[in-house]
């Protein structure tokens, strides 16, 4: 029996083995299994992932090739603006081939690629922006901090307002290539970067904007190029802010540190603490200096004009008591000079009768000679105020858009002469003339038409300011008003819209009577898209012949034909001035060609204009100025052959603001002995005193200033030895001279409250003679 259940026994023990054996078997089996569906899982998954890393969808080919497209024709025009230049070529479409391939990438950032590109965009983004214009290096290390806060802050604030690193980093890189695209055009056609009132300048800029060509240079392809490689890399990135309770007051917290950041930068101990370049005259300086987004956002306090120092209205009449009793003062001279001379004359053995001062007889011979043959004026005449005489000459002015003498920058070589006319005028002594420091270049005309019809100057302004849009809110005492006060009628022209630069609003507010926009020329003459001044000047002369007997008129006209946007091509319109110091030629060259054969047709239109007024026989004065000199493309094809620096020293920066002037008239006057060399807010002035006409104690001060300061404008300032200074620079007499002007100025544009309203409108001397 014992062995019969050890047998089992044993039986059972083999059979638990075998099962045991059987089951491990499986269970290593299954193991096996597993462990080869996972491998096979594996190197499934790997080739899957193989084959999307290289996205071909429909969408993305699609993309791709219109990128590609893009960036291709963009490097296609820098090459035909500028040429191959060695290997930015190659170069540029090797990057556009790379931008097109990454859009065909299926990758997307982990975490630490996330965290490295939420850190690096931003930085690389600020410094695309800067290279539009210059290099990054050019700003010290802590102007270039102040940029970068104020673009991670920006960066970040749009991410947490939208929830998403992806779309905020997109967005934002987008707007800095938008500004800054828009500032590289501006600075090429004004040579100027945009400030902050430029948004009062959209509608009139628009209104040009199709005159002008948008050249594509090398540095603008690789800068773009820069931006849509960080377009690309934001695209990629995957962190997400999805709860509202941390988006919203951590978009709270950046938008309030960006204002705040905003307005420290307005206070001069912030400015001064990061070393900020505060020059106000030279905007490009300025903004190369400091970084664009800290020069921009640094300019925010300047939209309103500055109050001067020690201004009051108690002030503003003692210089007004001080001009009369200036004034005083030369009369009583007058008269003890007269009655010397009277006495001289008495005691004459010839018995001939002399005129009792130079001034009378002057206008006597002249009068004489325009009375042969002639049509005079006379007091009596209906409806002419008693201050209008015969002597009182009709008054013509033309501010010529973009009238410039580029031979100021040096000596160049053209096939025949750009203004003949003008020239010859210039050297003729029985004319006034020379050349206008004005405040302005490339652009910003209203600013120069400011300056000459109110005597202001925009030395006391922000630089970059438009008066006509920002300050001027009602009437204003100008040229015209205190003219029509003299029973002048008094016109405006433009051939052009006439809300640009408000002046439909504005004019009415100077005093002029009539203005006469585009819509009042019937088929006139066009250049490229512009009046021609042959047209414009025949409307002078259309207003002139309209006028009642024995009216007297002031004609101030702003001509079109030579506007900026030089470089497309007009049918009928080819250069017949060639630059002959170039061998070869290019787009900036062929523009700069065009330019001065415009200037050549203002000067036969001009030439005609005064060949008319020769035979007028009535007197008449004819004033013509440029307002600013063209862009920086047009003069720095001329600075190539001449070898001028703008940068060179103050003196030569300011030879990019020279315009010719010449003041003529049809009947013999001897204008007063003007320097060769002043500013358009003089001129006016200069003309009504060399006429006899009486002056605004405003004027008397304007004249009394030029004896010390023959030019003040917003670039420099220059004292009657011909030193050039700079406003940074301290001089207590000047400094004081140039407070009381602003002082006066201020009274007169922005306290419209306080105005002293008879310094700009009643004669300094009928004031000094009823004392």
């Amino acid at each position: 029996m014992e062995n019969k259940e050890k047998i089992k026994s044993k039986e059972k023990i083999k059979s638990k083995e075998k099962t045991k054996s059987k089951e491990e078997i499986k269970s290593k089996e299954k193991i096996m299994n597993k462990e080869k569906i996972k491998e096979d899982i594996k190197n499934k998954e790997g080739i899957k992932n193989k084959k999307e890393l290289w996205n071909f969808e429909r969408i993305n080919l699609i993309k791709a090739g219109i990128l590609l497209v893009i960036l291709l024709a963009l490097t296609a025009l820098a090459a035909k603006t500028e040429g191959m230049m060695g290997y930015f070529l190659p170069l540029a479409v090797l990057l556009s081939l790379a931008a097109a391939a990454v859009v065909l990438v299926n990758f997307r950032f982990g975490r630490i690629l996330n965290i490295i590109s939420l850190l690096l965009i931003p930085f690389a983004a600020y410094c695309c922006l800067e290279f539009y214009t210059h290099v990054p290096w050019d700003i010290s290390p802590l102007m270039t901090l102040m940029n970068c806060v104020f673009v991670y802050l920006f960066f970040l604030a749009l991410s947490f307002l939208l929830g998403s690193f992806n779309w905020g980093y997109r967005i934002s890189t987008l707007l800095l290539l938008l500004i800054g695209i828009s500032n590289y055009f501006v600075v090429e056609f004004r040579s100027a970067p945009i400030v902050p009132w430029d948004v009062f300048s959209m509608g009139t800029a628009a209104s040009v904007a199709d005159n002008y060509t948008y050249t594509i240079s090398w540095r603008l392809v690789f800068v773009v190029m820069g931006f849509v490689f960080l377009l690309l890399a934001s695209s990629r990135n995957t962190l997400k802010v999805k709860l509202w309770k941390v988006r919203i007051p951590c978009f709270v917290i950046a938008l309030a540190l960006l204002t705040g950041s905003a307005a420290a930068i307005q206070e001069k101990s912030v400015q001064d603490l990061f070393g900020m370049d505060q020059t106000l005259f030279t905007p490009n300086v300025r903004y190369r200096n400091n970084g664009f987004l800290a020069a921009f956002l640094g300019n925010l306090h300047l939209i309103n004009v500055q109050v001067p120092e020690g201004y009051s209205l108690a002030k503003v009449e003692e210089l007004q008591e001080s001009i009369i009793e200036s004034e005083k003062e030369k009369t009583d001279e007058t008269k003890s000079a007269s009655t010397e001379e009277t006495l001289l004359t008495e005691e004459s053995t010839d018995g001939t009768e002399a005129a009792s001062s130079k001034e009378e007889a002057q206008t006597s011979g002249a009068l004489a000679e325009a009375s042969a043959g002639k049509t005079t004026v006379s007091e009596a005449d209906e409806g002419i105020s008693a201050e209008v005489s015969a002597t009182s000459p009709n008054i013509i002015v033309v501010m010529n858009e973009a009238f410039s003498d580029l031979s100021v920058l040096g000596e160049f070589n053209t096939n025949e002469d750009y203004m003949p006319f003008f020239h010859s005028l210039m050297e003729d002594d029985s004319t006034a003339s020379g050349h206008l420091m004005v405040s302005v270049k490339g652009g910003n005309t209203a600013n120069t038409e400011y300056e000459f019809l109110t005597g202001d100057s925009m030395a006391f302004l922000p630089a970059g300011s438009v008066v006509f849009q920002q300050y001027i809110h009602g009437d204003i005492p100008a040229l015209p008003s205190y003219l029509k006060s003299l029973g002048y009628s008094t016109t405006a022209i433009h051939p052009y819209l006439a809300s640009g630069w408000n002046r439909n609003i504005v004019y009415p507010e100077l005093g002029f009577d009539e203005f006469l926009d585009i819509d009042s020329f019937e088929n006139p003459e066009y250049i490229r898209n512009y009046v021609s001044d042959a047209s414009a000047f025949d409307k002078i002369i259309e207003s002139f012949e309209s006028k009642k007997p024995g009216e007297k008129k002031f004609i101030f006209e702003v001509t079109m034909q030579n506007h900026s946007g030089y470089s497309k091509d007009y049918p009928g319109f080819e250069a017949s001035i060639q630059l002959t110091d170039f061998n070869v030629t290019s787009t900036s060259i062929q523009a700069a060609e065009k330019y001065l054969t415009l200037i050549q047709y203002s000067d036969t239109a001009f030439e005609k204009l005064i060949h008319y007024f020769e035979n007028v026989g009535e007197p008449t004065i004819i004033v013509m100025f440029g307002d600013h000199q063209p862009s920086d493309y047009i003069t720095n094809v001329i600075s190539r052959i001449t070898g001028y620096d703008s940068e060179a020293s103050l003196e030569e920066n300011q030879k990019s603001y020279m315009v010719p002037y010449v003041v003529w008239n049809n009947y013999g006057l001897e204008m007063n002995a003007n320097t060769d060399l002043t500013s358009v807010n003089y001129l006016a002035a200069n003309i009504l005193d060399s006429t006899g006409m009486p002056l605004t104690e405003y004027q008397e001060f304007l004249l009394g200033i030029q004896d010390e300061l023959p030019v003040i404008c917003a670039g420099a300032y220059i004292d009657r030895d011909g030193i050039y200074h700079n406003y940074a620079e301290k001089d207590d007499v000047f400094d004081s001279l140039l407070n009381d002007y602003n002082i006066l100025q201020y009274n007169h544009l922005t306290d419209g409250k306080n105005r002293v309203e008879s310094l700009f409108t009643e004669s300094a001397a009928g004031e000094a003679a009823t004392e």
